[in-house]
């Protein structure tokens, strides 16, 4: 009688545990679970498992805008997108593909991207140099100039051919000829006479105090920029082999492919 008493109020007990909104754990009727504990603990597992997407989203993001946005160059406070250096690139490599110099090889390319952040940044340095200077050219003067250098080269596809190697896409040759008579033409208010060596040292040496006045600050992907030299010191890249790091960029030296008519 005693026995059954006991079962009875056991259930009894079990009854107003179910009543009352506490689970009864099943391995051990002596430890209670309730519901609010459940709910707090469902709770935590969809914060953890939120922190968890919006980290493994975010890493992907990341990793994926890190090579494609930002700047490659910061020019007179004006960006240079890492996007459109990258374009230029791309387009040189087709460019070089249909003369069958091809762009091969890693440091090629990384040579080809220093050139290139190079020649953008040498124009706008040149561009604010002629302004500094109050000289300009006209779309005549500008067409004058290619069709000199064309005749002086054989002809347009000539000279496209030519500028290809040293970097300049076959839409740019304009920037190209605009550029150097640009450069000319502040030699002459400058009354620097560009025939001589020293001429032209003196040029590059304005030009290099207009790039320092215009506070160039490079990507350290691509190198370092000096002003001096109106070029970029090469990166260093601890993953290729020292014989095969990028040279030093140039805009006017050839990126990965030898020179030649």
């Amino acid at each position: 009688m005693g026995r059954t008493s006991a079962v009875a109020d056991s259930r009894t007990a079990v009854q107003r545990h179910r009543a009352s909104g506490v689970r009864v754990s099943r391995t051990s009727r002596s430890v209670p679970v309730d519901s609010a504990h459940r709910r707090r603990r469902a709770a935590s597992r969809a914060r953890v498992a939120a922190v968890g997407l919006v980290l493994v989203t975010g890493f992907a993001l990341s990793g994926c805008s890190e090579s494609k946005a930002g700047a490659a160059a910061m020019v007179g406070g004006e960006r240079i997108e890492i996007s459109t250096l990258n374009a230029k690139v791309d387009k040189l490599e087709q460019a070089f593909s249909r003369q069958n110099l091809p762009l091969n090889g890693t440091s090629a390319q990384l040579e080809a991207n220093q050139a290139e952040l190079v020649q953008l940044i040498s124009r706008r340095v040149i561009a604010e140099a002629a302004e500094r200077n109050h000289v300009g050219l006209n779309a005549t003067q500008v067409l004058q100039a290619r069709r000199t250098l064309e005749a002086r080269l054989g002809g347009p596809q000539n000279l496209e051919a030519r500028l290809v190697r040293i970097g300049v896409l076959p839409a740019e040759v304009d920037d190209f000829v605009r550029t150097e008579a640009l450069k000319a033409e502040i030699a002459r208010v400058r009354h620097i006479d560009l025939g001589t060596a020293d001429g032209q040292a003196q040029l590059d040496a304005y030009l290099g105090d207009v790039a320092t006045s215009m506070k160039i600050k490079v990507n350290p992907r691509y190198g370092t920029w000096d002003s001096a030299k109106l070029t970029t010191t090469a990166a260093s890249y601890s993953w290729l082999a020292p014989g095969t790091q990028p040279a030093a960029g140039s805009a006017d030296a050839p990126p990965g492919a030898a020179s030649g008519t």
